[in-house]
């Protein structure tokens, strides 16, 4: 796959969703989040260095990322939804997903042979000498790349994320802008109508989970922490686990001071903004499509919804299904989890959060014989983060075994070799098989339908 424009940040959900799904559609693994061959060669040569070294590299391997502020304004929009767009196989589909990143949804458009366009992607700039914990001088710092960001596209919503409990290392060098299209761009449109026939089905993926906000102007705005282990009232008010955390970091205060919120609006990383849906009806409209959006709130919900219809896929097929993957942010592999005829669950963060998420499932479901499960190291012992005891304690639901994958545990929050060892110690968990035939359309909207009600997940026809 090629290498992506200047402007988008490989390392987040959205980019590595698409480069996932794409590598399931082109049959093969996803084996580098990173998609950069020598990041992947010193991975695993920086986790055994002492933690500190570990936190820097990690901090200066991310910003090799970042765009500075004076490129922002030119930001290609268009070369950046043409690299997207062109990571698929270029063919006719049956569907095709448009809107908000999921883990869940990746494997569920990788079993239907369909692709997802995001509407989202993370926009890293350059901000040396960052302060994660300062945050009115984030706001104000932020204020002039937002606005070269909004000029690099009228179609554009800017939300400037600071997240100083889940991105610290990372905030440490650079700022968080995640971009959101309103209208499509001109290669997503191209890319559907040359792919979807008359009739074919347009999925709208519309997770309506919302935020506190801090807004600058009517396209961009200011998102103070985000969804996972700390709660949006510690965030914003402070408490016990915050003043412990800042004290744990050396840090001279006891909660953190943010810009007075004043709307609520789509989530910057996981969120729909709903001006895209109009274009898309248009489009779906002159084109003959039918249109269903899919909506639901907590973004972990649709892992429930998925899981159940890839069993019901499976047993279709006079497939079993005994084995359980267990995702984290982005560490997935749709292609080697369908050759596994493994049940994919896929989990927001390695916060408790996302622990009890999977607790819940698992004390509904028949025990699964064997459990694999993945953890991402984001480098920081964060409020709410769940240790490497509490997800053992799940791996036990296991009848037969329950084990981590290409996680060193000993270095668990900080074990950046995750990202390279992780998909080599999945493919080599479970031998390999011919995946099912790809699930049809009408079968993943009855599975929708049938099990999406219990979980907050509904699909509404135009």
């Amino acid at each position: 796959m090629n290498k992506p424009p200047k402007g988008i940040a490989r390392f987040d959900s959205a980019a590595a969703m698409l480069v996932a799904l794409a590598s399931a559609l082109h049959d093969r693994p996803f084996d580098s989040p990173s998609q950069s061959p020598a990041l992947d060669h010193l991975l695993p040569a920086l986790n055994k260095l002492p933690e500190r070294l570990r936190e820097w590299g990690y901090a200066v391997g991310g910003m090799a990322e970042g765009i500075t502020q004076s490129r922002a304004g030119n930001l290609d929009i268009e070369g950046i939804a043409e690299w997207m767009a062109n990571a698929y196989p270029q063919q006719r589909y049956p569907a095709a997903f448009v809107g908000s990143s999921n883990g869940a949804l990746t494997h569920l458009a990788a079993a239907m042979k369909t692709p997802w366009l995001p509407q989202t992607f993370l926009c890293p700039v350059r901000a040396l000498h960052n302060d994660p914990d300062d945050a009115p001088a984030g706001f104000e710092r932020g204020k002039p790349v937002a606005d070269a960001l909004l000029a690099a596209s009228p179609h554009l919503a800017v939300h400037h994320m600071q997240d100083p409990n889940q991105d610290r290392l990372m905030l440490d060098q650079m700022s968080y802008f995640r971009l959101k299209q309103r209208a499509l761009p001109l290669a997503f449109s191209e890319f559907l109508m040359r792919s979807l026939p008359a009739g074919a089905t347009l999925f709208v993926n519309n997770c309506t989970l919302q935020w506190p906000v801090t807004r600058t102007t009517n396209r961009s705005f200011f998102q103070f922490g985000a969804p996972g282990g700390a709660t949006e009232r510690e965030y914003f008010q402070g408490g016990p686990r915050v003043a412990e955390y800042l004290a744990r970091y050396g840090v001279k205060r006891e909660k953190w001071d943010p810009p007075t919120t004043t709307d609520s609006v789509p989530e910057a990383e996981w969120g729909f903004d709903g001006y895209l849906l109009a274009p898309l009806k248009q489009l779906a409209k002159s084109q003959g499509w039918r249109l269903l959006e899919l909506r639901y709130r907590e973004p972990e919900a649709l892992s429930y919804v998925v899981a159940e219809i890839y069993r019901d896929w499976y047993l279709s097929a006079g497939i079993l299904p005994t084995r359980l993957v267990v995702d984290n942010f982005l560490l997935m592999d749709p292609w080697t989890t369908m050759c596994q005829h493994a049940i994919p669950f896929w989990l927001l963060f390695c916060t408790e959060p996302s622990a009890a998420v999977l607790q819940r499932f698992l004390e509904k479901q028949p025990r699964f014989r064997h459990i694999d499960m993945m953890l991402f190291s984001h480098g920081t012992e964060s409020i709410g983060l769940a240790p490497v005891e509490r997800w053992q304690q799940l791996l036990d639901y296991a009848s037969e075994e329950g084990a981590f994958i290409g996680v060193d545990k000993e270095r668990f929050p900080r074990d950046f070799a995750t990202l390279t060892e992780y998909d080599k110690a999945l493919r080599a968990s479970a031998p390999l098989f011919q995946p099912p035939p790809p699930l049809s359309v009408e079968k993943a909207i009855d599975g929708i339908r049938r099990y999406g009600a219990k979980y907050g997940v509904t699909l509404i026809s135009d």
